[in-house]
């Protein structure tokens, strides 16, 4: 079983406290108690589904609730270490989910896959076509070959945005089985090759 099969730590209907509906469960919305996002993965933080399709607008708002009522400004005394590390947590998790390509990551992790740490294969493709590009857009520099310049740039984004295709596709099917967690594993590496082009060019 991986841990996405596992059973979840259910976001509590009620405050323990005021008995009040909680949307987050880690903070009463009423009372403004606390309380500890032990055995909590990002989605149960925001009290959102695990899926790669969301809807980044209520990511956001739900984000920015949760975080005016945990933030340690409002929490003196003897629950902001908790605030703090909630805090914490809640800013990692909205960074995560809120950039597709982490997003898929972190699923891919939750269903037991591998991360880049574990399998760091690239498609062969991949590290020639960024080699060879690098090199033309030197090139192109070097000589003030702008037009050139911006054909490779226009050549990386292309397959850029195809590879985020791909791993929107991969994605969606997951768990999925063994092959299919390694072509999204090696997708997500390229990913970072194509990332860092862009950047670069």
């Amino acid at each position: 079983m991986t841990e996405a099969d596992a059973p979840r730590p259910a976001t509590p209907v009620k405050c323990a406290h005021c008995d009040g509906p909680m949307q987050s469960p880690v903070l009463c919305d009423h009372c403004q108690s606390l309380y500890p996002a032990d055995g909590l993965n990002y989605f149960d933080l925001l009290g959102l589904p695990p899926t790669y399709d969301i809807d980044l607008a209520a990511l956001r708002q739900r984000y920015l609730h949760v975080s005016r009522g945990i933030h340690p400004d409002y929490r003196p005394g003897a629950d902001s270490t908790l605030s703090l590390r909630l805090s914490a947590l809640l800013n990692e998790a909205y960074r995560v989910l809120s950039d597709p390509v982490l997003r898929a990551e972190y699923l891919l992790e939750l269903h037991g896959g591998k991360s880049a740490a574990q399998d760091k294969s690239v498609p062969p493709q991949v590290l020639s076509f960024a080699l060879e590009l690098r090199e033309q857009a030197q090139d192109a520099k070097l000589s003030g070959d702008h037009a050139t310049r911006d054909r490779c740039v226009a050549r990386a984004r292309v397959e850029h945005d195809r590879a985020l295709g791909e791993i929107a596709d991969l994605v969606r099917q997951l768990p999925g089985d063994g092959h299919i967690q390694s072509r999204l594993r090696a997708t997500l590496n390229a990913m970072k090759y194509y990332r860092k082009l862009l950047a670069d060019l």
